[in-house]
């Protein structure tokens, strides 16, 4: 697995519409990742199977993530 830098700056992919297109586990997370942060502040990790979200106000949620 390769590691995932928390600042990495992701551009959504446009070609999802295209038969050969593999969106990865890690590319939806880092997705998922870049539209929360526009919703709540706090801290996002993301380990490549799962985004943990720490709000300001002390909440914690984990949001795990298989492909099927």
């Amino acid at each position: 697995m390769k590691e995932i830098n928390e600042s990495t700056e992701h551009i959504f992919n446009t070609e999802f519409d295209r038969l050969d297109y593999q969106l990865s586990l890690e590319d939806m997370l880092l997705d998922l990742k870049v539209l929360i942060k526009e919703y709540y502040c706090g801290t996002f990790t993301n380990d490549g199977k799962s985004l943990k979200i720490t709000l300001n106000n002390g909440q914690k949620f984990l949001l795990n993530m298989t492909a099927i």
